[in-house]
């Protein structure tokens, strides 16, 4: 094995790097590897657009083969990091703020094999939680979504949940080598 092989990063580990930065050059507040109550989610952020608060949780799977049962186990989990977040919510703020401010996005990405299906929307199956809290039930089908992709549809995806991704200029932008006149000049 060369020295190469020994730094380099997992595949995982560099698909989860790429989703945070993609999330935070559109200007949400992303952590990796974040704590939630005694779970660790891959990658988490948070936007405010449009008066809502988005908030996305990203299990990044590399994985050689991906089965039905095993993909199912994936979603279980996810359900669960879900779940957590928004008791966590309930706890500072309204449920009535939640209900009216709140979307959350939970998102398996599988970044080597996609099982049946490429990409797809997963809301169909989601289990009923909170029984006998009916406000958080509410919460839990109306505000609560799942995807389930391979990387590249992540925009895709979430663009008619109501969010718009750019990447915001920088000052560096406007200053420095000749190569952005170059650009602006072959447009």
């Amino acid at each position: 094995m060369n020295s190469n092989e020994e730094s380099s990063p997992p595949a995982w580990k560099i698909a989860q790097h790429s989703i945070a930065q993609f999330l935070s050059e559109n200007s949400f507040d992303v952590w990796e590897e974040r704590s939630i109550g005694n779970r660790r989610i891959d990658v988490l952020a948070k936007r405010e657009y449009e008066g809502k608060i988005y908030y996305l949780v990203f299990e990044v799977k590399h994985y050689q083969n991906v089965t039905a049962s095993i993909e199912e186990k994936f979603v279980l989990q996810l359900e669960e990091y879900l779940q957590v977040l928004l008791l966590r919510e309930s706890n500072r703020k309204t449920l009535k703020q939640i209900s009216e401010k709140y979307i959350f996005i939970g998102y398996l990405i599988l970044s080597k094999d996609y099982g049946i299906y490429l990409n797809r929307r997963k809301n169909w199956r989601k289990k009923q939680y909170f029984v006998g809290n009916e406000e958080l039930s509410k919460i839990w089908k109306r505000n609560v979504h799942f995807y389930c992709s391979a990387p590249k549809f992540i925009r895709k995806n979430l663009e008619p949940a109501g969010l718009a991704f750019y990447t915001q200029s920088k000052i560096s932008d406007f200053f420095g080598s000749n190569n952005n006149n170059d650009k602006n000049q072959q447009t």
